[in-house]
């Protein structure tokens, strides 16, 4: 079979529900409409920016009826970005939804859609390469059909199912849901809340469908949920796991028609081999006809096609995508070329030279992250203009997350190494999202201080002045207190993985100190994360009892502030501190101005990062003392005579850990908070332990 009849396709499912509530017979009326409009009058290429994934494969079908080459852009594309692309593949025309919506309700007179032949271009796909502007992908009738027929034999899909039609259409991903329930007289909805199928997610997707319980309760009932555009993570995996969400893991590029594998497994009508260099390489009836660059059309060979992307396959034949190759790199599903991001940006006459890096991020997978030199060191312009400026040129999802204004210049390097770059843009990028004092020098040793709940790394100035000379000291403040933001933050892993990273900016081997919260902390993140030269802990926990202690924890401290409001926060910090656990402490003299401090702070910030850091949401003391017997670092506990729950804590470590693991510090007549109501003894244990 080398061509595919649309008249008998439409008769025979003619009354099913093609797209929402439009039926196959009012989509060949639609399109039969449009083809005999003004707009395919010309046999010039056609763009199509439609936001309506429905009425770009009208216009779709409607230019393969008409033998027009037809290319997809994307609703939200900039005017200058389009200018751009069209020299890549000249398209004069560009159709909208209201234009295709004017012509297909338009009564014409029916005419034959003659058989189409596989070999026929049938869509032109924007795909990053390696060159700076997006390459056109040609893409047959025939790539589109048994890219198509391969999904329907593998899942047995047919006219009974529906798809979800949520990626962008302007993508081949989002564009074969369109052709996969087409071609199978399926339907398609724009409804999460419709009755379901297929789905197809990006792995930033899954993460919002899984954390809404609503949405989370839809995806369970779905049969076929694909997630690809990026590698999943191991912690949304294991989410998905323990929701018994069944996920069908997919590899695939614009140059395969999408979908090349599912869960390894390779698709009928596609061929996958990794070659010597460890490189995917592909062929069969997906692959696609050429590109378009500089409006000169390059064939693909008809054999073997070496793709950028690496892998491995596995003794049973499952093939795993590894790495990428060449600077593109996925960032929320959307394909993101630096050397296109670099290039616009040096279009601004400030800009005397720019980097686009990306790194890892749970959220988006990886992130963009500009780094860029001025001409003039003292100029006006600041990231926020920049972001401004870049917003008229870039398409929303390629645009850098974070822009940092720097020095691009490297002694004895004449031309910069990525390399290096990534390493100055984490380190920039972990400054920007943690609020912190650095006192002293990086060639001292470094304690880091780790405040408690509801308080900041100001509360632990006085304590941290212990020894300026000899030692630096590093204050943080913890996600949703002081200045560090809680929305930074996606999911505890995350934020024990940022702040390990973000110490070790300062120090390889830091010295830990964490108060109450700010030591369950410390502990955690000793345990797990970096090993440090010495921890020091004072009033804090060791971990709850059992996982029910825990569930019970968690629940009360993310639901202490639901009913307060901007005029409680006060009366309720007074009745938090006059808990016997902090003694006396309402008396001293800085507590009223303490509190008043506080009071002012978003306490939304503090339910929400209890999440992350409640004793609830950490380890219990049996797991983590099977941890603790091996450490190869001194403990130091520090807690007060009056303080009865942290002095049973203490006698738990004593019997737990030998003498030269551990030593204990009692602090005469101190409650929970010594570091506030004795800071001096606080300061001499340091002093003495640390010499």
């Amino acid at each position: 079979m080398n061509t595919f009849d649309f008249n008998f396709h439409f008769k025979k499912y003619n009354q099913n529900i093609f797209f929402n509530a439009t039926t196959y017979n009012e989509l060949n009326q639609h399109i039969q409409n449009f083809s005999n409009s003004k707009y395919l009058n010309s046999q010039d290429c056609i763009g199509i920016q439609t936001q309506s994934p429905y009425w770009a494969f009208v216009a779709l079908l409607s230019c393969l009826k008409c033998s027009i080459d037809s290319v997809l852009l994307s609703n939200s594309e900039t005017p200058i970005m389009i200018e751009k692309l069209k020299t890549q593949i000249e398209f004069k025309t560009i159709l909208k939804d209201k234009d295709i919506l004017k012509y297909s309700n338009e009564t014409s007179i029916n005419s034959v859609f003659q058989e189409i032949e596989f070999t026929k271009i049938a869509a032109i796909v924007f795909s990053s390469g390696t060159t700076s502007l997006p390459k056109g992908v040609a893409l047959s009738f025939g790539n589109l059909y048994f890219s198509s027929l391969g999904f329907s034999e593998f899942f047995q899909q047919n006219e009974t199912h529906c798809s979800l039609i949520n990626l962008p259409h302007h993508h081949v991903g989002g564009l074969m849901i369109l052709w996969r329930a087409f071609f199978s007289g399926g339907s398609l909805t724009t409804n999460i809340h419709s009755p379901i199928d297929f789905i197809s997610l990006v792995p930033l997707q899954l993460k919002k469908y899984i954390e809404d319980p609503i949405l989370l309760s839809i995806l369970k009932k779905i049969k076929v949920i694909l997630v690809g555009g990026a590698p999943l993570t191991e912690n949304l995996k294991s989410r998905a796991s323990l929701e018994k969400i069944n996920l069908f893991e997919t590899y695939g590029m614009t140059e395969s028609t999408s979908l090349l594998t599912i869960n390894g497994q390779t698709l009928p009508y596609r061929e996958v081999r990794i070659n010597e260099e460890g490189f995917f390489e592909i062929r069969g009836a997906t692959k696609a006809l050429g590109t378009f660059t500089k409006n000169q059309f390059t064939p693909i060979p008809d054999d073997w096609y070496k793709t950028r992307d690496k892998g491995s396959v596995s003794p049973d034949g499952f093939f795993k995508f590894q790495s990428r190759e060449d600077l593109i790199f996925i960032s929320g599903g959307e394909n993101i070329n630096p050397l296109l991001i670099e290039e616009i940006v040096k279009e601004n006459s400030h800009i005397k030279d720019c980097y686009l890096v990306a790194l890892p991020d749970e959220k988006w997978g990886e992130m963009g992250v500009l780094l860029y030199e001025l001409y003039d060191q003292n100029s006006i312009i600041c990231s926020n203009e920049l972001d401004e400026y870049l917003k008229d040129r870039l398409h929303p999802h390629h645009r850098p997350k974070f822009l940092f204004q720097t020095n691009l210049t490297i002694e004895n390097q004449i031309k910069i190494k990525r390399s290096d770059l990534k390493i100055i843009a984490l380190d920039l990028y972990l400054k920007h999202i943690f609020s912190y004092e650095f006192k002293g020098n990086v060639d001292s040793p470094v304690v880091v201080f780790l405040h408690g709940f509801m308080e900041e790394k100001s509360d632990l100035e006085e304590i941290s002045t212990f020894n300026t000379l000899d030692y630096s000291s590093l204050l943080i403040d913890l996600p949703g207190h002081g200045e560090t933001k809680i929305k930074n933050f996606y999911s505890q892993n995350d934020f024990f993985t940022k702040l390990s990273k973000f110490i070790l900016i300062f120090s390889k081997k830091p010295i830990l100190y964490g108060y109450s919260m700010g030591g369950r902390i410390a502990l955690h993140l000793s345990l797990h994360y970096l090993t440090p030269k010495e921890l020091f802990l004072e009033s804090s926990g060791l971990g709850l009892k059992d996982s029910n202690e825990k569930s019970q924890r968690l629940s009360q401290d993310l639901s202490q502030f639901d009913t307060m409001n901007s005029t409680s926060i006060l009366q309720f910090l007074y009745q938090w501190y006059k808990n016997p656990i902090f003694g006396d402490y309402i008396h001293f003299p800085h507590f009223q101005n303490n509190i008043e401090k506080k009071a002012k702070h978003d306490f939304q910030e503090w339910r929400d990062s209890q999440a992350y850091l409640s004793a609830g949401a950490l380890p219990t003391w049996p797991e983590n003392l099977q941890i603790l017997i091996n450490i190869n670092f001194k403990l130091c506990y520090i807690y007060g005579e009056n303080d009865l729950k942290y002095a049973q804590a203490a006698k738990v470590l004593s019997s737990s850990l030998s003498a030269n693991k551990l030593s204990l510090h009692m602090v005469d007549s101190a409650s929970h908070n010594p570091h506030k109501t004795h800071p001096h003894e606080i300061i001499k244990i340091l002093t003495n332990s640390l010499k």
